[in-house]
């Protein structure tokens, strides 16, 4: 068992870096993104030494005064990658950082936000309190909101970040539903003794179910699923390190860790594995049609990154938890590297539309290949790590009979692999731009990541093994398999026809349309995923009626409230000659007309200011 101050100093060293980068900025600005790196790669350190111990971590306790009684740590094999996925990535964009955002305003406040936002997510999966998580989960999305909308000069950014912010809440109302019912009815906010109490029967039905409901709405706003996954195109607005950071370290893993973490807890809920299961396969198959029209690189980007999301919520419906959660992994580093890979470009060439670039790879030749191998990853080409976690969700599918969601899935994939390779082309082949002209390879500190990024593209896979040991430890997967398993199982399984089926189809596509010399009239359908399928526009009607139906509320209100008070008035004036009339000197009758007139000006009053 690992010492258990070093699972709290994870959470720790990046919360009390990002209060004391506020301090260094006020004395030493220049020295800000030197000290914000040192304590990301701190916490990626402790990150990866508590990997050491995600099998049997045991339980760290801190006694707490009030309505939590505690604050606890459990860091299994589920959270413990997580956590490290979000500290060995987030030290990698800090680095990036430096010289991507040296001209930027307000960098103290960046990189204390950075920093706030890493520890948050750290803590939100390694905690076992839900109330505590879920004070982790609204830190999250607070700095989500800040970091979107961070140049906040920009209207576009600012109404960026309101969207987000407003957006995610929706979910979060779910969130918060849900885990109130589960302490009602067991009187516990410990995710581990509920399970317990649930599998004894201690919880009814309509509240399991009503719980379960509640954390799929809260994962769909987090996790960017349909229909609350329009907040995460329009983030783009962010810088690209912040992209990169919340559509593959922090973020958008929150949601889909909330619903790996329950599903003991709600996998027996009637309807409840198939709604995830479809919610998961109609985002990916929408989100990837919108990529393949979306012509601004980072927008196809995070647009893929809805997709891939929805191909974890797919895989934990149909029961593949390692599946979902190994994929998980594989997109947090490929997005990365992609992510990164297009700021080091738009950083050059100003511009993020892919009409506008070409021929980018002579002037680039590092983020060319760098970019290319996220690309494969990300279409799953075979060796590349999004092969392998592509293969298992499409194998657990097979094995539990979804054959529909199933061919949406591979449907996705099909598209998948268009647009990815076709940004590729777009932006590194062909002729030469005249946004490209003056592009140059960027400073070691941006291509030291990338690199690293490309590398554990490549061979991360290999730790299947390991990882799926820790899993297996604590108790979330039946069985562990290794690497010679792996392979063994890929190379006979019906999986990997499918997978290559796609590959062919989506390769034969892009290769037989790339020398077309005339783009062809966009259809009716590509205008329209072009658009979003309609989900603003929707949204915006939608908010304008209620607008307008609650304007004729307040308007007839305002109308029969000046009624009243008329009314009132008028019955007040009658009352008071009467009071005249009846003042006699008999004085309990005087005061019992005093405070019968006192009542009814309170009375008036208040159905005037109500």
């Amino acid at each position: 068992m690992m010492n258990s101050s070093i699972y709290m100093a994870q959470i720790a060293v990046p919360i009390g870096g990002a209060a004391l980068t506020l301090l260094v900025g006020a004395i030493k600005p220049r020295l800000r993104p030197a000290f914000a790196f040192l304590v990301g790669a701190a916490t990626a350190c402790l990150t990866i030494i508590t990997l050491a111990g995600a099998g049997s971590p045991g339980r760290f306790v801190i006694p707490w005064q009030g309505v939590l009684n505690e604050f606890s740590l459990s860091p299994d094999g589920l959270s413990a990658y997580i956590a490290a996925a979000a500290g060995v990535l987030g030290c990698l964009i800090l680095l990036y950082s430096a010289r991507y955002m040296e001209h930027e305003e307000g960098l103290t406040r960046y990189y204390a936000l950075v920093l706030l936002f890493i520890g948050a997510m750290i803590g939100l999966v390694t905690t076992d309190n839900l109330l505590v998580m879920y004070f982790f989960w609204e830190t999250v999305g607070l700095c989500s909101y800040s970091l979107i909308g961070f140049n906040y000069d920009n209207p576009d950014a600012a109404k960026a970040g309101l969207k987000a912010f407003i957006t995610t809440k929706i979910g979060d109302v779910g969130l918060l539903t849900g885990i109130m019912t589960l302490y009602v009815s067991t009187g516990t906010f410990n995710i581990f003794e509920i399970i317990d109490a649930a599998a004894g029967g201690a919880i009814p039905a309509p509240a399991l179910s009503l719980a379960g409901f509640g954390f799929l709405m809260g994962a769909a706003g987090k996790s960017a699923q349909v229909p609350l996954h329009v907040w995460l195109p329009d983030a783009m607005e962010a810088p690209t390190s912040v992209s990169a950071l919340i559509h593959a370290a922090t973020m958008v893993n929150a949601g889909v860790y909330a619903i790996a973490r329950t599903y003991p807890l709600f996998s027996e809920v009637a309807g409840w594995t198939t709604a995830v299961t479809w919610v998961g396969a109609i985002t990916a198959l929408l989100a990837a049609c919108m990529a393949l029209y979306a012509r601004d690189l980072k927008r196809m980007l995070a647009y893929s990154t809805v997709s891939q999301l929805g191909y974890m919520m797919f895989g934990i419906g149909v029961g593949g938890l390692l599946a979902s959660q190994f994929h998980l992994l594989s997109h947090a580093i490929f997005k990365a590297l992609l992510f990164l890979c297009a700021g080091a470009v738009i950083h050059e060439v100003h511009t993020r539309n892919m009409d506008e670039m070409g021929g980018l790879g002579r002037k680039m030749p590092v983020i060319r290949t760098c970019y290319l191998i996220g690309v494969l990853a990300l279409a799953g080409v075979p060796i590349f790590n999004g092969f392998w976690s592509k293969d298992m969700l499409f194998a657990s599918a097979l094995h539990s009979g979804n054959i529909v969601p199933l061919v949406f899935a591979v449907a996705t994939a099909v598209l998948t692999v268009i647009y990815s390779l076709r940004s590729y082309f777009r932006v590194f082949t062909g002729e030469l731009s005249a946004a490209g002209e003056k592009a140059h390879q960027s400073p070691p500190s941006m291509l030291l990541p990338l690199v690293l990024l490309a590398v554990g593209a490549v061979t991360s896979w290999l730790i299947i093994g390991i990882y799926s040991a820790t899993l297996h430890q604590t108790g979330l997967i039946g069985e562990a398999i290794s690497v010679g398993h792996l392979i063994h199982e890929t190379v006979q399984s019906t999986a990997l026809l499918l997978s290559l089926l796609a590959l062919f189809l989506g390769g034969a596509v892009v290769f037989s349309t790339r020398k077309a010399k005339t783009a062809a009239a966009p259809s009716g359908l590509a205008l329209w995923a072009g658009k979003g399928f309609g989900f603003d526009q929707f949204y915006l009607a939608l908010l304008n009626g209620a607008y307008q139906v609650a304007g004729a509320v307040i308007s007839t209100y305002d109308s029969i409230s000046n009624w009243v008070g008329k009314a009132a008035i008028f019955l007040t004036v009658g009352f008071g000659k009467t009071l005249r009339n009846q003042n006699i000197g008999d004085l309990n009758k005087n005061l019992l007309w005093l405070v019968s007139g006192i009542v009814i000006i309170i009375a008036i009053v208040c159905v005037k200011r109500g």
